[in-house]
């Protein structure tokens, strides 16, 4: 074991004890919570997830409950999340603890990663965080910290920098007393200290062990990525709905977004499928939101149908109170939010009144 390799390891777990967040799946470890929370935040803020972690649990409260719930219950819960694969993997993982393993999620990295939906990372996360066992983890915040600690030339996010991030996390964690505060050390430096831009280098208690620090390189390190292009788009959304204050939403069944419920597009250059032929009545404004490497410009206008539609797999009219049990993407959030403030959304007293 190099010389410096145990003061480093302890010195990281000293400060998780300081300075730790008081996170709801701290309290007790719970492994169930461990995974939702591992899950939810894969390119998610932290304080995104706090939003919906304790709704989704209480909805979900033990893995039978996720395993035996429906895939609209989940995805519906995860509304506003995005990245919805996610819950339907955290589903379908969750049904195959309950049949496989009787419901009783497993402590070996090995076995956590034959569970439908667990990678690498995921599997580490929950059996060195949940258990305690000595795994590795690498995420994002991760590999930002080892890339400049070990002076690691290589692009965030490459092949390269993630094999050694993977290579020195393994030795590090196997010289640590506690992986749960060694690994949530790692994680929670690079969230809150050793950020992508303006490090907190001051108050860092690595610098001494930091190569970027001692090079004054922490602004180089890890190596800028090459950006993905993004598409500037812009698009007609339409709100439309009936006598009873019913929203009609179409299920997307393509490769984005799929098995969410949407408002009708005005053409068909970000989902597939033939756009309805409305009459539009008014715009109500326009709004952005992004999709990966697109960037939307959505114009919402209230509509009327120009041909009838009647519910089928792809269209349904949905009532304004059973909004947040239907799966949707959450620029359909902002949209109604837009159709409130000029009095055009229907309301759930008026959507639920219909007999």
């Amino acid at each position: 074991m190099p010389p410096r390799l145990r003061p480093l390891v302890r010195t990281i777990e000293k400060w998780f004890d300081r300075h730790q967040r008081p996170l709801p799946w701290r309290e007790t470890y719970e492994p169930y919570f461990v995974w939702v929370s591992e899950v939810m935040a894969q390119q998610t803020r932290i304080d995104v997830v706090l939003r919906y972690f304790e709704p989704f649990v209480a909805a979900f409260p033990d893995l039978r409950a996720l395993a035996s719930a429906s895939s609209d219950d989940v995805t519906a819960r995860w509304s506003g999340l995005g990245y919805y694969r996610r819950a339907r993997m955290l589903r379908e993982g969750a049904a195959d603890v309950a049949a496989r393993f009787g419901g009783v999620i497993p402590s070996t990295v090995e076995e956590l990663q034959s569970i439908a939906g667990i990678g690498r990372y995921t599997a580490g996360a929950i059996a060195s965080i949940a258990f305690d066992r000595h795994a590795p983890v690498v995420d994002g915040n991760v590999a930002r910290i080892l890339a400049r600690l070990d002076g690691i030339e290589q692009p965030t996010g490459s092949p390269a920098l993630m094999r050694a991030a993977w290579i020195r996390a393994e030795e590090l964690v196997r010289a640590c007393d506690s992986p749960r505060k060694f690994n949530q050390g790692l994680m929670e430096l690079g969230a809150l200290i050793c950020k992508p831009a303006n490090p907190s280098c001051e108050v860092c208690p690595l610098t001494k062990d930091c190569a970027a620090f001692q090079q004054s390189r922490t602004a180089e390190l890890p190596l800028p990525k090459a950006r993905a292009r993004s598409h500037e788009m812009r698009l007609p959304l339409y709100l439309i709905t009936d006598s009873d204050g019913r929203i009609l939403m179409r299920r997307e069944s393509g490769k984005l977004m799929t098995g969410l419920f949407h408002l009708p597009h005005g053409d068909s250059a970000l989902l597939p499928g033939v756009p309805l032929r409305v009459e539009r009545r008014e715009s109500l404004g326009t709004f952005r939101h992004t999709v990966t490497t697109r960037r939307i410009e959505f114009e919402l206008f209230a509509a009327t149908l120009a041909d009838a539609v009647a519910d089928d797999e792809s269209y349904a009219w949905i009532d304004a109170e059973r909004i947040d049990r239907v799966p949707h993407p959450s620029y359909v959030e902002k949209a109604l939010r837009m159709a409130r403030r000029h009095g055009r959304a229907p309301t759930a007293s008026k959507s639920a009144s219909r007999k």
